[in-house]
């Protein structure tokens, strides 16, 4: 065989192999990580959060605090209000604030027109029960805009109905309730709307 045949064929070799392998990892790779200040604010609390030099007052109101199961964490419930007082403009909403495992502190914000349509379909999901899908066990789910979300659903292990909140964007917490806790969270959002009603 001519030796230069020989050097065209390697290139040749070596060429297609590189093109295959690297035509066969296209499909796995991820887009490059983004900043989180690329994303876009989902609600108007988080546009407040993220707005950069600018003034903004903030006021808060504890309303109170709900135990995960087994002591595993904590969901903390604020009435919440935001003024811009150059550019007269406020808003308001409900912070809830899931504490404990890997992930720390994350924090979710509701905004104030988003209440009633949550504490509607906490209310939904309350009443879960067997009935409510024809296989055997079930899942009752709803997100607010802001990423936080409740969970109603059937064990599969003990067939029990348990309830589940979580919040986060790039990382997320979850904490497990039982009804009667998600009940009392339920309860605590409605007095968070409430205080924000008596300041209007």
């Amino acid at each position: 065989m001519n030796p230069s045949r020989s050097l065209v064929f390697s290139i040749l070799i070596i060429v297609a192999s590189c093109c295959s392998i690297n035509a066969q990892r296209r499909f796995e790779r991820l887009p490059a990580p983004r900043d989180p200040q690329f994303y876009e604010p989902r609600n108007k609390l988080e546009d407040f959060e993220g707005r950069a030099e600018t003034l903004l007052i903030k006021g808060r109101h504890w309303v109170g605090t709900v135990r995960g199961q087994n002591g595993a964490g904590s969901a903390r419930v604020e009435a919440t209000e935001i003024r811009d007082p150059i550019g007269p403009t406020t808003v308001s909403g409900v912070v809830i604030t899931i504490e404990g495992g890997a992930t720390g502190e994350i924090r979710s914000l509701i905004d104030y027109d988003e209440i009633d349509a949550l504490l509607k379909a906490m209310d939904t999901a309350l009443k879960a029960g067997d009935g409510i899908s024809r296989l055997s066990h079930f899942e009752v789910r709803y997100r607010t805009k802001g990423d936080f979300e409740i969970m109603v659903f059937k064990q599969i292990e003990n067939n029990a109905i348990a309830a589940a909140i979580e919040g986060g964007f790039f990382e997320r917490s979850r904490l497990y309730l039982t009804i009667d806790d998600l009940t009392k969270l339920r309860w605590m959002i409605s007095q968070a709307k409430d205080q924000l009603n008596e300041i209007k």
